[in-house]
């Protein structure tokens, strides 16, 4: 159940650039939908016992897709500025290069706090565009561009974290210990 609910994100990883550029109700509800989905698919796989690495990975891969290809959109309406997806594309490429240093030594996915909180800023920096694309207003952009450079600054420190950390692998996690993996 869990990797049909991250298969459905990237499912609509592919429509919401389109969904944006239409405007209207339907990136917001794609939007909806895709948060409900990542909030529930790592407790389903657990609850059911069907937690693994696999299923980790095809969930962040999603979650990347979904949120960067809405964001590049976005961006490319005005309705949020580049530094956001260039600083998102940045962190998930220093989180996947983590990820692939701790996994020689039996580790899981790598973990961050700051990375975390940037995944969550992501979805919320969507939210807010698929919310100015469907209703659009000027009072959107001062709140949204806001929100947008603080998301991209709590992305570019996890990548300046990772990078403190000398190179070495951030602690790790396996997919199946029962806890939140995180950017």
């Amino acid at each position: 159940m869990a990797d049909a609910l991250s298969a459905m994100r990237l499912l609509l990883a592919v429509a919401m650039p389109w969904l944006l550029a239409r405007g209207g109700a339907l990136p917001f509800l794609a939007w909806g939908l895709a948060a409900l989905s990542d909030w529930a698919d790592g407790p389903l796989a657990r609850r059911a016992g069907t937690a693994s690495l696999r299923g980790a990975v095809l969930d962040n891969v999603a979650d990347i897709a979904f949120v960067l290809g809405g964001l590049v959109t976005a961006a490319a309406l005005g309705l949020v500025p580049w530094i956001l997806p260039a600083a998102i594309a940045l962190s998930a490429s220093a989180y996947a290069l983590a990820s692939r240093r701790a996994r020689p030594t039996g580790g899981g996915l790598a973990r961050s706090g700051l990375g975390h909180w940037g995944g969550v800023l992501n979805y919320a920096c969507l939210g807010g565009a698929a919310a100015a694309a469907g209703w659009p207003h000027p009072a959107w952009a001062a709140p949204l561009g806001t929100l947008a450079l603080v998301t991209a600054g709590v992305n570019l420190a996890a990548v300046a974290r990772r990078r403190a950390a000398g190179g070495k692998p951030p602690a790790s996690r396996s997919a199946g210990d029962g806890r939140r993996r995180g950017r």
